[in-house]
């Protein structure tokens, strides 16, 4: 359910009242219910029943109050000084989206994806890529601009998503970074049956295959990077271990050490190694759930140097309800 409040003045009499709300409460399936505060209430019915108001003509103003300007709802009516701008920028990303087309030539850009599967250009199967499409009337972009809060860049860019009906053309370079974030073997089953392309090689020195943190910053003293980091309290990392999570934290700056993505994605995770139980750095939840089904060159190449390695310290990964003084892994208690 969604709301919308309007402010209204009301003069009865010799009297008047500012800033009295009414609302309308917009339900799922398109119904309008309007309230008006209960003060003006009670202020309406004082001015009534003194003899300085007419029940049936506040009724018909209160009534005109709930009319909305585009003649349709709230939705409309938010959205109606942002249509015209919308769709002028709209164009202009069309005549855009039209001029990066036209340069996609099947000899630098030899693969379609769509919906997960790779084709050809020349493929007849999937749909031909098509510029995103505006709202056909007021109304479907009132709805729209009132799902993304008003925010008319929103609108823009989900707009500017839906276009090519789920189809774009790209060069071997995508194709290459998928191959070594996803592993070839599933690659290849998202080929195309019928137009069959060929993907590109797959240089095990390709820079899409190396995890982000093989281009951080490494200071030539490690110790620079704690300086002035205060060792974590943590129940999951022992004491005697603080001191070297808080470098293995402090040195990610809440990056996930493969795709390099900040905190802006979700909360990073401890990722570590069965075998051993030490933590090998800290990811994202996408490529934290990648690693552990995932066999392939940047994944391989993110467990045989990760950031634990890298800067050369050892923290034991403690499950969450870990407490001290009991066996872990089978490692003495300290």
């Amino acid at each position: 359910m969604q709301s919308q409040s309007l402010k209204l003045d009301l003069h009865l009499g010799d009297h008047a009242l500012e800033g009295s709300t009414l609302t309308c409460w917009k339900q799922f399936g398109g119904k309008e219910t309007w309230s008006l505060d209960l003060p003006t209430v009670l202020w309406i019915l004082e001015r009534v029943a003194a003899g300085e108001g007419d029940a049936r003509e506040i009724r018909a103003y209160l009534l005109h109050a709930t009319k909305w300007d585009s003649a349709c709802c709230s939705s409309c009516d938010l959205a109606m000084s942002h249509f015209s701008e919308a769709r002028r920028r709209h164009e202009q990303t069309v005549r855009r989206w039209r001029d990066e087309q036209q340069q996609l030539n099947p000899d630098s850009y030899p693969y379609l994806l769509n919906k997960g599967k790779i084709h050809r250009p020349s493929c007849r199967r999937p749909p031909r890529p098509a510029p995103p499409q505006f709202p056909e009337d007021l109304h479907t972009f009132g709805v729209l601009f009132g799902g993304n809060g008003g925010d008319l860049d929103q609108v823009l860019d989900f707009l500017a998503g839906q276009a090519s009906g789920g189809a774009c053309q790209v060069g071997p370079s995508e194709v290459v970074a998928m191959m070594a974030r996803d592993g070839v073997a599933a690659v290849k089953s998202r080929l195309c049956g019928a137009c069959e392309p060929r993907l590109p090689d797959l240089d095990p020195a390709t820079p899409e295959g190396r995890p982000a943190c093989w281009a951080w910053v490494m200071p030539s003293d490690v110790a620079v990077v704690t300086a002035g980091v205060t060792p974590v309290i943590d129940a999951n990392v022992l004491p005697h271990q603080r001191a070297a999570y808080a470098e293995l934290e402090h040195w990610h700056e809440g990056r996930c050490a493969v795709c390099g993505q900040g905190r802006t994605v979700g909360r990073l995770v401890r990722d570590h190694d069965h075998a051993s139980g030490l933590i090998r750095g800290l990811l994202c939840s996408s490529c934290n759930t990648a690693e552990g089904r995932t066999d392939s060159l940047l994944f391989n190449n993110y467990r045989r140097r990760p950031p634990s390695v890298i800067l050369g310290i050892e923290v034991l990964y403690l499950p969450a309800g870990f407490k001290p003084g009991t066996h872990h892994l089978g490692l003495p208690v300290r």
